[in-house]
């Protein structure tokens, strides 16, 4: 088996400790990145708690018409 760049054997230790590094921040990237997309898939418009506008709302379909007006 050949020996390459990436073998620990043949880094020093400043090459170990920048891949080192690079490896541990992919990882913590990834865990924000999923704990991100978790946060958005759970939020809903139609929560009360995050809606702004109590009395209207800002989804097209449920906004009062005009009086005269029926769907």
């Amino acid at each position: 088996m050949a020996q390459t760049a990436t073998n620990p054997d043949w880094m020093t230790f400043d090459e170990r400790m920048t891949e080192t590094a690079g490896i541990l921040a992919a990882g913590i990237l990834r865990g924000r990145k999923r704990e991100m997309n978790q946060i958005k898939k759970d939020r809903s418009f139609s929560d009360p708690g995050l809606d702004v506008f109590g009395q209207t709302s800002v989804h097209w379909n449920n906004k009062p018409l005009p009086k005269g007006e029926g769907r």
